[in-house]
């Protein structure tokens, strides 16, 4: 009946042949929007209850939200792909990215874009998935369970566990939330699973029955052992179980990248992939995470999709080794609940590390934190580029960075002089 359809949960992206899927969300019901989308061409909509339009349009079930993820694990299962389970607290995007690029789309799948959460995950399957033999699955999570539903929705062969940081705690609840809601994309994969996880000893103390491979920086079985910047590329220096490794990018990564593609690597052997590595020279970052770029020879980092204290630690870390001054334009960590305060705090003595902060105060969160670093505080896009523009040199770099709400994207865009990154 679903057979190649193509599902939409919004009524206004209804299209003609599609199915509508009626969810309930916190602030409205897509049971509302039935007769718009069938209007707009929606051949059926599927739903929990009974709505004002012709019978024969509705297909009734008892939870729409289950029948998406049954759906998208019921054409998984059809076809059997590998799959590769991506989780995280930064770094879950590129690395998926990663392992796609150098496979190749007619060899992997992978969700695009954050369709990685209980709807996203499996609306990207149903619409997406042309039955590769690989499926790179980004999975996101903001509380405990939420990977574990992934996880029946597209039970990993091979369950990557990045590095477990502060992102989100103000909605998982803590730290050790965080930590044993990540920990599900492990306790999750399948029998004859194998996880590849970040040589944390929280991680490693927690996973110790469990069939593993470690990566890190000096550490764990696939380690990345060294990196430089060449202009503008990047060369690593890797130890694996099958040998020494030399991977160049022609771009500029930061070191928790680089440590993410030891996991790649680990992930190549664990599937028997003979890959070509001078495929990683054609990866091209994703905007938003640590993408930098060269304007009027200063170096640019655009990393304005999301914010955590670690992303922070790194970025800082990559900032001071690409410019020969570093300054950044910061704005709120967000999500963080109860721990905000704290957080700013622990960010403000990151940044005593750089050149200047500028601070985008439009979300007030950011203006828990000190730092005598700070040059200027403003809510205008328009102040902080010109200050910047007095600021900086040749050879100068400079970060852009906050949680997503904040739209740090703006400041950067007009930096950029209205062009996007």
């Amino acid at each position: 009946m679903f057979e190649n359809a193509k599902f939409v949960i919004d009524s206004r992206e209804a299209f003609d042949g599609c199915v509508f899927v009626a969810l309930k969300g916190e602030k409205t019901d897509g049971h509302l929007y039935v007769r718009q989308a069938l209007e707009k061409g929606a051949s059926l909509a599927v739903v929990e209850r009974d709505v004002d339009v012709p019978k024969e349009k509705l297909y009734l079930v008892k939870d729409t939200r289950y029948f998406l993820q049954q759906m998208a694990a019921q054409k998984l299962a059809m076809y059997d792909p590998q799959i590769v389970g991506i989780t995280g607290s930064n770094g879950k995007t590129t690395t998926k990215e990663m392992i796609h690029h150098c496979l190749g789309k007619e060899l992997a799948f992978r969700n695009p874009g954050n369709l990685n959460t209980e709807i996203g995950l499996p609306l990207s399957i149903l619409n997406d998935y042309h039955g590769q033999p690989y499926a790179i699955l980004e999975m996101a999570m903001n509380k405990p369970g939420d990977i574990s539903t992934l996880c029946r929705i597209a039970r990993p062969h091979v369950s990557v566990l990045l590095n477990v940081g502060t992102a989100h705690r103000g909605v998982a609840g803590g730290d050790e939330q965080i930590l044993r809601g990540k920990l599900e994309i492990v306790e999750n994969m399948r029998e004859d699973g194998i996880a590849i996880v970040h040589s944390d000893p929280r991680i490693l103390e927690k996973i110790k029955e469990k069939k593993f491979l470690a990566f890190g920086f000096y550490s764990g079985d696939y380690k990345l052992v060294s990196y430089k910047y060449e202009e503008f590329s990047t060369i690593a220096h890797y130890e694996t179980p099958e040998g020494k490794k030399k991977v160049r990018f022609s771009a500029i990564l930061n070191l928790g990248q680089l440590v993410n593609v030891a996991a790649v690597l680990a992930v190549f052997d664990v599937l028997g992939l003979d890959v070509d590595l001078s495929k990683f020279e054609t990866f091209i970052p994703v905007d938003g995470r640590f993408k930098v770029i060269k304007v009027d020879d200063v170096y640019a980092v655009d990393d304005t999709y999301n914010a955590s204290l670690e992303s922070f630690r790194i970025a800082v870390e990559t900032l001071k080794k690409l410019g020969k001054r570093a300054y950044a334009v910061v704005g709120s960590i967000k999500e963080q609940g109860i721990y905000s305060e704290q957080t700013h705090r622990q960010l403000g003595r990151i940044l005593e590390q750089l050149d200047g902060v500028l601070v985008y105060n439009i979300d007030h969160e950011i203006d828990a934190m000190e730092c005598s670093k700070i040059i200027l505080k403003s809510d205008e896009p328009k102040a902080i580029v010109e200050q910047l523009r007095n600021l900086l040199e040749p050879k100068d770099a400079v970060l852009f960075k906050a949680s997503r709400a904040v739209g740090m994207e703006k400041v950067l865009e007009l930096f950029l002089g209205g062009k996007k990154a």
